[in-house]
């Protein structure tokens, strides 16, 4: 069985490397690449990708986009701040060789914040769907938060994908105020309202997860990361909010996601 590991990418370059460096195993590498401008394509054609621009068209469509560009029989979906261990892609290799039932696998990933691996919070164990049978999986339109769906049954591997989501504070910080706010827009075109009660709830989840589900054992990462997944809430109602009454429109991305 062969496996095509598939990136996307947008002004990646200062990640990409690390991710490629990981992947070097696979059968075939394709990186989707959304008009990069800061020689992210050209790194990677470095490592032996084959590189494909493809305007963004949203996570999910992009996605599936490039899934559809592989010629593995397996696909392993990796992002360009990721970084597959020596014991996932050990793991890969035998779960695409063993003859089993399954069509895809939920894969582990490691969250690093502040220089600390979070364990704690509801942040550890995470598992996302990133390995599956060509054929078998799709995902959800959204732009943001790309949600994989499959036709069969789903297997786990616990080996870590290493994330790295931004290079300080922040960067990561503002790329997720971002993120709420295109989310808002999204659940807006598709007939979401601010919710109060979602805005109180963004306070007991970060009870929740900093306190009963033990967020304070990886200290001051721990308290920001719980802080960071309540105040995405907060934003993305507040933006929700403002496009109810009328006080800022969608932008113009809104028309790839009809």
């Amino acid at each position: 069985m062969s496996i095509s590991v598939v990136i996307l990418t947008r002004n990646e370059a200062k990640n990409i490397e690390r991710c490629l460096r990981s992947v070097q195993w696979a059968d075939e590498i394709v990186v989707v690449d959304a008009e990069s401008t800061d020689g992210t394509p050209e790194i990677a054609q470095k490592f032996g990708a084959r590189v494909i621009v493809h305007p963004w068209e949203g996570g999910g469509k992009q996605a599936d986009f490039a899934i559809s560009q592989a010629k593995g029989d397996w696909i392993l979906m990796v992002d360009a701040d990721e970084e597959v261990s020596p014991q996932l892609a050990e793991s890969v290799r035998k779960a695409i060789s063993n003859e089993q039932s399954f069509v895809a696998y939920q894969v582990l990933r490691i969250e690093r914040l502040l220089g600390h691996w979070l364990k704690h919070g509801g942040f550890y164990p995470h598992y996302e769907l990133r390995l599956f049978k060509r054929g078998h999986v799709r995902h959800e339109p959204r732009p943001v938060h790309r949600k994989a769906h499959a036709d069969g049954p789903v297997g786990k591997l616990n080996e870590p994908l290493f994330h790295y989501p931004a290079e300080d504070f922040a960067e990561w910080w503002m790329r997720n105020l971002r993120r709420a706010k295109i989310e808002a827009e999204w659940d807006f075109i598709n007939g979401k309202r601010f919710s109060p009660l979602a805005v109180l709830d963004a306070f007991w989840k970060f009870f929740r997860r900093f306190f009963l589900k033990a967020g304070f054992l990886d200290g001051w990462a721990g308290f920001f990361a719980c802080a960071e997944r309540a105040f995405y809430i907060i934003v993305k109602q507040a933006c929700l909010l403002e496009l109810q009454r009328g006080l800022s429109q969608p932008s113009n991305w809104d028309k790839a996601y009809k």
